[in-house]
């Protein structure tokens, strides 16, 4: 069976720096129709930070959308389409960590809501952690905890 959806028609629900809501008509592999919601998204990376002593460095922090707190790799948005994966997953570690690696990995890329958003997240292994010589400011909108495990 061709189970590819058709789109008919899409119409932009919202747009700003890193993503769009869109919703398209889209005619079934049935012949029957139906509406999708998408968010595109600029993309994003992220890097499991590995120190020299074995140890895994996560952060933790609230997120709104869910209404708690998560602990999580170091991860975030790319800039622009296209950016480099390692080089924002490196920029996002010294970031919320205050870590750095010269020895980053590839490890998968993910797609992180495939139901309604195209975002794939370059996920890479960042060994040999080493703390910054300058600890950096972070966003002013960012509060986080390291937790080393």
């Amino acid at each position: 069976m061709d189970l590819k959806e058709t789109r008919i028609n899409r119409s932009v629900k919202f747009t700003n720096s890193f993503l769009e809501v869109i919703e398209d008509d889209v005619r079934l592999p049935d012949g029957n129709t139906s509406k999708r919601i998408v968010v595109k998204h600029v993309g994003a990376a992220s890097a499991l930070p590995v120190l020299k002593n074995g140890n895994v460095l996560l952060v933790k922090q609230y997120r709104y959308a869910i209404s708690g707190i998560s602990l999580e790799i170091p991860a975030g948005k790319k800039d622009y389409r296209g950016e480099d994966g390692k080089a924002c997953a490196l920029r996002e570690l010294e970031e919320e960590t205050g870590y750095t690696s010269a020895d980053v990995l590839p490890l998968q890329a993910i797609y992180s809501a495939i139901g309604f958003s195209d975002e794939l997240v370059e996920i890479y292994l960042a060994r040999d952690c080493e703390p910054l010589a300058v600890q950096p400011k972070g966003d002013d909108d960012e509060f986080i905890e390291l937790v080393e495990l």
